[in-house]
C-alpha cells in the first residue's frame, strides 16, 4: 500500500531500476558476444521461448522463424508459410519484439529459410519482418541464385544477409565450400557468412584460417559441440569442436560477430533454462 509521497518515489525508482536492469543486460563476456540461437528451443511456442530467455537472463538471441510462422501440415506447409509472410501484420511482429524487449532480450539476427521458389515480394517481406524485429541480420540457408536476388532487397533496408552452409559441395549453386562463400561475398558488401560448427569443414580446408581471413563477413557463428567419432551431438565440453580456440581467437582479435550458442543434443527430463544456462556458463569459462 502506498501511504505517502516518499513511498511513491521509492516504488517508482524500484520500478525504473528493474526496467533498466531488464533492458540493460549485457551478453558480452571478455569482449566476446555470447548470444543464444533459439533453435535450442525448437518445437516450443514463441511465448515459451520468451519465458525461457527471461528466466535464464539471456541478453541477445538469434530468433528462428519457426517460432513465429504457422505450424501447418507438411502437404501445404510451404504455401501456408509464404502466405503468412506476405500477410502477417507488422503490428504482430512489433508485439513479438516488445515481449522480448520487456524480458530484457534483444534480437540480433532472424534466421529464416529462403529457397529458389521464394518470390521477390516474399523475400522483401521477410526482410521487412527482420527489420521490424529490430535485427540487423537475416540468416538463411539458401542457394547462390536466391542469395543474388535477396541481397539487394536486404541492402535496401540496411539488413545484412548471412548465408548458412547447405553441405552439398557438389552443387555449384549451394553454399557448400569455402570457395562458394567467396563467390557469395562478390554479390555485395552486405552478404556474409553464417557458419555452423557442425559443418565447419565447409568453410574450407582450414576453418580457423577462414575465420581469420573473413571475420568481418561473419554475421553470426552457430556454436555447438559435437563428437567426431562416432558422429553425434554432445553437450558443451563433451565433444571435439574447437570451442576454446575459436572463443579465445575472437577475444584476442576483438571480433565483433555474435556466437549463437545452440543446444542440438537432447537429454532426459530436459530443463530448458538450466541447460542453456549451463551451456553459456561453459562458454564463459573458456574465456576466463
Amino acid at each position: 500500500m502506498i501511504t505517502g509521497r516518499r513511498d511513491f518515489v521509492r516504488i517508482a525508482l524500484a520500478g525504473l531500476a528493474a526496467t533498466a536492469g531488464a533492458q540493460g543486460r549485457t551478453w558480452k563476456h571478455k569482449g566476446v558476444r555470447l548470444g543464444v540461437g533459439t533453435f535450442s528451443f525448437r518445437g516450443l511456442p514463441f511465448d515459451e521461448v520468451v519465458r525461457i530467455v527471461s528466466a535464464a537472463g539471456i541478453g541477445g538471441i538469434e530468433l528462428e522463424s519457426a517460432h513465429l510462422e504457422p505450424n501447418a501440415r507438411p502437404a501445404g506447409r510451404r504455401e501456408a508459410i509464404r502466405q503468412w509472410r506476405l500477410t502477417v501484420p507488422m503490428t504482430e511482429i512489433a508485439a513479438a519484439r516488445r515481449k522480448l524487449s520487456t524480458a530484457g532480450t534483444e534480437i540480433y539476427a532472424y534466421n529464416c529459410g529462403l529457397d529458389d521458389a521464394s518470390t521477390e515480394p516474399e523475400i522483401e517481406r521477410v526482410v521487412e519482418i527482420t527489420k521490424a524485429l529490430g535485427a540487423g541480420i537475416l540468416n538463411t540457408s539458401t542457394t547462390l541464385p536466391t542469395a543474388r536476388r535477396a541481397a539487394p532487397l536486404a541492402a535496401r533496408h540496411g539488413i545484412r544477409l548471412g548465408l548458412h552452409p547447405s553441405g552439398n559441395a557438389n552443387d555449384p549453386n549451394s553454399i557448400g565450400t569455402g570457395e562458394s562463400y567467396l563467390k557469395a561475398f562478390e554479390i555485395g558488401p552486405n552478404v556474409g557468412a553464417n557458419p555452423d560448427l557442425y559443418q565447419y569443414r565447409n568453410w574450407g580446408p582450414d576453418p580457423i584460417a577462414f575465420l581469420k581471413d573473413h571475420h568481418a563477413r561473419i554475421t553470426t557463428l552457430h556454436f555447438h559441440d559435437r563428437k567426431v567419432q562416432p558422429p553425434s551431438w554432445a553437450p558443451f565440453g563433451a565433444g571435439d569442436m574447437p570451442l576454446k580456440e575459436l572463443l579465445v581467437l575472437a577475444r584476442r582479435e576483438k571480433y565483433d560477430f555474435p556466437f549463437s550458442v545452440e543446444r542440438i543434443y537432447t537429454v532426459p527430463d530436459l530443463d530448458q533454462v538450466k541447460e542453456i544456462e549451463r551451456s553459456l556458463a561453459y562458454c564463459r569459462s573458456l574465456l576466463d
